[in-house]
């Protein structure tokens, strides 16, 4: 029987298993009880998101104590990594505590199996073993996101609101929004549309479309709620929550220029943290690399948690100059989209 704890170049290789391999309540079961636990390595939210998905197990494909869950799709006939839409971050899922040996042992096996990396990110709870590692084989990134903890009554959590948004509370509240629950994405899309995509750049249809999938799926297996705003009948901002295991996120929002100005997404979050206060519950804002959102998010007294991202480009000229390109499109995208 081997522990974590016993990786090494002795005992058995780190193991390369295709979707098919991959049992989903086994893995589903892993996830559950590993320490990093969240919601985007799900088997059932990564056959949503991905367009396939492969995965890095040990000690063996049918009962493995470490996993790292690899988004993976075809270009210029190359297999590559990817972080996909809706997907803020993944990385090593360990039974236990991971230790430096046994992140720097799946790094490498990463680093042998794909010259090409655009973006992938690892969960936060990998961010202190990750952090006295950094091997030269990738480019390091770290970004963030923003946290607010809602184990304490509902007013120490507004205790924690800033001024201004405390100001843009009262904004949304003399607006009379009628807050509804529904399970129609319709409206969320085009208000993204209408209102958002404008300022990223084209859009592709299957995005969209994966958010229906996804939001969808959450709802019906009571793992997320969509929200909208009304006022006179008609839907002015709208937000996509999912939730498992002690962790919210903010998954997908969007607003009209009257639900922006009356404030209406900061009433519908105030009123999840109301009715969510006093559990073990951790909100994810699940944050863009933007200075304005991430102030906007901390208004609510949420803190900055830190996560790696990685890069790869060790293909050969000139496919390693039009991957830069491309590289740069996407990550600017995915800022945007969120």
């Amino acid at each position: 029987m081997f522990s974590i704890n016993h990786l090494n170049m002795t005992t058995p290789p780190i193991i390369l298993l295709s979707r098919k391999q991959i049992h989903p309540q086994a893995w589903d079961d892993h996830i559950l009880h590993s320490r990093q636990r969240v919601i985007y390595a799900l088997s059932w939210y990564l056959d949503i998101v991905c367009e396939r998905w492969e995965a890095l197990v040990w000690p063996s494909a049918d009962r493995f104590l470490i996993a790292m869950p690899l988004p993976v799709r075809s270009k210029l006939g190359r297999k590559i990594l990817y972080q996909p839409l809706f997907c803020q971050y993944l990385g090593i899922f360990s039974s236990s505590e991971l230790g430096a040996a046994q992140c720097a042992a799946f790094l490498e096996a990463l680093a042998a199996r794909f010259p090409y990396i655009p973006s992938y990110a690892f969960n936060p709870d990998n961010f202190d073993v990750i952090n006295g590692l950094l091997p030269k084989s990738f480019q390091w990134q770290v970004l963030q996101t923003h946290w607010l903890h809602l184990d304490k009554p509902y007013e120490g959590i507004r205790a924690g609101y800033r001024k201004d948004r405390r100001k843009n509370l009262r904004q949304g509240l003399n607006a009379a929004w009628d807050v509804i629950e529904s399970s129609d994405f319709e409206p969320l899309i085009r208000l993204f549309k209408e209102n958002h995509a404008g300022g990223i750049g084209k859009v592709s249809a299957g995005a969209y479309q994966t958010l229906g999938r996804l939001g969808e799926h959450c709802i019906r297996s009571g793992a997320g709620r969509l929200l909208y705003a009304r006022r006179g009948g008609l839907v002015h901002a709208g937000m996509l929550l999912v939730y498992w295991r002690g962790r919210a996120v903010y998954l997908f929002n969007s607003a009209d220029r009257i639900g922006r100005k009356a404030n209406a997404r900061a009433l519908m979050l105030d009123s999840y943290f109301r009715d969510h206060s006093k559990q073990a519950l951790v909100f994810d804002f699940e944050s863009p690399q933007k200075k304005s959102i991430a102030t906007y998010y901390t208004g609510f007294g949420a803190r900055s948690t830190w996560f790696y991202s990685i890069r790869r480009n060790a293909l050969p000229f000139p496919l390693r100059q039009i991957q830069h390109l491309r590289q740069w499109l996407l990550i600017r995208t995915r800022q945007c989209l969120f």
